[in-house]
């Protein structure tokens, strides 16, 4: 982008100019796998700022477990509050979703 004056670029009078107005193409999904205890893989895509909830949330729809049954780790860690970003997830990454044992 230049920031220079018309003068500066040498126009004159009566120059042509064109300008090419471009648009950012949104960000692809990126894609996930979720392993349950089973060892059975889901696939998921993310988007770009997803958070830890909002994932919880499509997993209890789609696998039927309760976000608050769920304990999901990525490299070692319990993911529990903020962004998967957060966590250093990435395309094919895989998560794994442990069931929170209920208390009797």
């Amino acid at each position: 982008v230049s920031t220079q004056s018309v003068n500066a670029n040498y126009l004159q009078h009566g120059s042509r100019v064109s300008l090419l107005v471009t648009e950012s193409l949104p960000h692809a999904p990126t894609q996930v796998f979720l392993r349950n205890e089973k060892g059975q893989l889901s696939t998921y895509d993310i988007q770009p700022g997803e958070t830890v909830s909002n994932f919880k949330n499509r997993v209890e729809k789609r696998e039927g477990v309760p976000a608050s049954q769920q304990r999901l780790i990525h490299e070692g860690r319990q993911m529990q509050d903020g962004k998967l970003e957060d966590y250093s997830v990435r395309n094919h990454s895989t998560i794994y979703m442990i069931l929170r044992l209920r208390g009797g």
